[in-house]
């Protein structure tokens, strides 16, 4: 069976347990880039998801690596904070769609 670990902020990490899923909660960038760089070396975890902000306190080398790296796959997920949204709703899917499949597309209503 695939081990799943989970590596965000105390409140995103209830929101997981809630789900039932085991999550370890970090209290910034440099403690998850810590993380994340030792589950890259690490044996015996399937995937991995992280906030998507702690991408920029991992060296670009490493970004490269977990990119290319098989076991495990590691999955960067938004993560909308109340308050903290500036972008609208469609900037922000257009932009989510464009980063993991290729494509622009123009979302209209």
């Amino acid at each position: 069976m695939v081990r799943l670990t989970v590596i965000t902020d105390p409140d995103t990490a209830l929101g997981f347990r809630l789900a039932g899923i085991e999550a370890t909660e970090v209290t910034g960038a440099g403690e998850a880039a810590e993380r994340l760089l030792a589950l890259l070396r690490a044996k015996g975890t399937g995937i991995v998801v992280y906030n998507e902000e702690y991408r920029s306190a991992i060296p670009e080398p490493y970004q490269t690596a977990m990119e290319q790296c098989l076991a495990p796959i590691f999955f960067a997920i938004p993560v909308a904070r109340a308050g903290r949204i500036t972008e609208r709703r469609e900037e922000y899917l257009a932009r989510l769609l464009r980063r993991t499949i290729g494509y622009q597309l123009k979302i209209k209503r």
